[in-house]
């Protein structure tokens, strides 16, 4: 894609300052009164709003990688993780927001239908179905990071060989911060995100996907989803709110975000930046799938690093400061010619892992996410 347009000057945007008008009469005492009960009475609608997610949300918040956590198909011995004469590696995936390790079995059946005895081993990590995906996304990271270093023999996965890691949705985004944190010992070769909220969600997801429910859907609309995620209480029960990005909120995000900020750069606080950079960039190559015509990630483009600015524009990638001060490595990886950003317009977010089994038309999968693969 073109990257010749001018690096964005991010915008930082500021709380608006008011003056009290407290005078030493008994007016001025009469208004900070009044204001200060406004403030109070303002303190708790933000509470009982936010609360409301929270409440709705929690459900089987527990971690628990039992043993059949996983979906798996082909071998899964350790001397089967080698790269066979398919050229595939290991594959693990991994789900989306409210998702199941199962959404990927027909994706992995039909791998196994093309390759035949040459598939590779395929696991579906189903460590954290359904609501537990609700969880805050850097305790999942950090659960996720351990589990396959604890379990990569038992995963087929080889050391020097790696493993390719496919992720959907709020799965892409998820499969991003363990591979930024993944140390040496275990390496990524192909990484593919698709239609994952890579520089965040701003708005509702239309296709009600989320798992919060209708009445907690629409308080995702734009003007209002910050009131309910820039606060402690959501930022350690919800997992959107980790990576909910409001452009007119920008300050907020950077300070409240417990996700996001931190794994592209945009916070102060991230003091292992340049080990993340480090991290990302032993994945051979990194792949970002995306479709304007998206009905979850919103804005659609968000999941190859475009968005949008304060006033609703459209920003691309080139403009972006991940890119444009290679915070994390995509700059890197893109004159290396190892990054690859593709929007497949007209495709829906659930089209990436649908497969059309009574069909002779290929899938989306495999078309446009099997050839990064091999």
């Amino acid at each position: 894609m073109n990257h010749s347009h001018d690096p964005l000057s991010q915008p930082r945007l500021e709380l608006e300052k008011h003056s009290l008008p407290v005078g030493t009469d008994s007016t001025g005492i009469l208004i900070a009164g009044k204001m200060a009960r406004h403030i109070t009475i303002l303190l708790c609608f933000l509470l009982a709003f936010t609360a409301t997610f929270v409440l709705k949300a929690r459900d089987r918040r527990n971690f628990s990688p039992a043993a059949d956590a996983t979906l798996s198909f082909g071998g899964s011995r350790p001397d089967d993780a080698q790269t066979n004469s398919t050229g595939l590696l290991p594959i693990i995936f991994l789900h989306g927001i409210n998702g199941h390790a199962s959404e990927f079995e027909d994706i992995m059946h039909l791998i196994r239908a093309k390759y035949g005895t040459q598939a590779p081993t395929m696991h579906s990590l189903g460590l954290c179905d359904g609501a537990c995906s609700l969880r805050p996304l850097p305790a999942q990271r950090d659960e996720l990071v351990d589990y396959l270093l604890s379990n990569a023999a038992d995963l087929g996965i080889d050391d020097e060989e790696g493993f390719n890691f496919v992720g959907h949705s709020q799965g892409g985004l998820l499969a991003r911060a363990v591979i930024q944190k993944l140390p040496p010992a275990l390496r990524v070769r192909r990484y593919v995100s698709m239609a994952s909220p890579q520089r965040g969600q701003w708005g509702e997801c239309k296709q009600g996907r989320s798992g919060l429910g209708p009445e907690i859907e629409k308080k995702m609309a734009r003007p209002v989803g910050w009131i309910a995620f820039y606060n402690f209480l959501a930022q350690n029960e919800l997992s959107v709110a980790n990576y909910w990005n409001d452009p007119r909120h920008g300050h907020l995000f950077r300070r409240e975000a417990s996700l996001l900020p931190q794994l592209n750069g945009y916070s102060d606080n991230s003091e292992d930046m340049a080990d993340q950079k480090t991290n990302f960039l032993r994945v051979e190559k990194a792949v970002f799938l995306g479709s304007s015509g998206d009905d979850c990630i919103n804005p659609p483009l968000s999941s190859i690093f475009e968005y949008v600015d304060a006033e609703g524009n459209a920003t691309s990638l080139s403009e972006s400061l991940e890119f444009s001060q290679d915070t994390f490595g995509l700059k890197t990886m893109h004159q290396e010619g190892r990054l690859i950003l593709q929007n497949w317009p007209g495709n829906t977010h659930m089209s990436w892992i649908r497969v059309h089994n009574a069909s002779t038309e290929k899938s989306l999968f495999e078309l446009r996410v099997l050839p990064h693969l091999k």
